[in-house]
């Protein structure tokens, strides 16, 4: 009886640390989006130098989010992202007319990312 109640309490502990690390990166991803969506927004609205610092921020939000992350979720569905901001800072201060498609990607992405580690009961057990 002392097994099952082991094994009952490491299975708990399991379930109960993936959602939280599910609960946690989807927080964090959706605070990404916005950030991503705001620099769009910044951008074709014709405000360069907010949309500059609106980009460097995401920027190192995606790096303050990439250290911990890395522990928690594959490091393939973390590359991708990690492709795109580092070219979103450059984009914006030069002008790019790729920004947008960038950050209209990593959006896409990062959604992708979120829905992922959503804790779900198929994705927790």
């Amino acid at each position: 009886m002392t097994r099952v109640k082991i094994s009952a309490a490491i299975l708990s502990l399991l379930i109960a640390a993936s959602i939280v690390s599910g609960v946690w990166v989807n927080i964090r991803c959706r605070r990404l989006i916005s950030a991503a969506d705001e620099v769009a927004e910044l951008y074709e609205g014709g405000e360069q130098a907010e949309a500059v610092a609106a980009a460097r921020e995401l920027e190192r939000d995606w790096e303050h989010f990439r250290v911990r992350a890395a522990v928690l979720v594959k490091s393939d569905r973390l590359s991708e992202v990690d492709r795109i901001c580092t070219r979103i800072s450059y984009y914006a201060e030069n002008g790019s007319d790729e920004l947008v498609p960038e950050l209209i990607e990593l959006h896409h992405i990062l959604e992708q990312l979120r829905d992922a580690e959503t804790p779900m009961i198929t994705t927790v057990l």
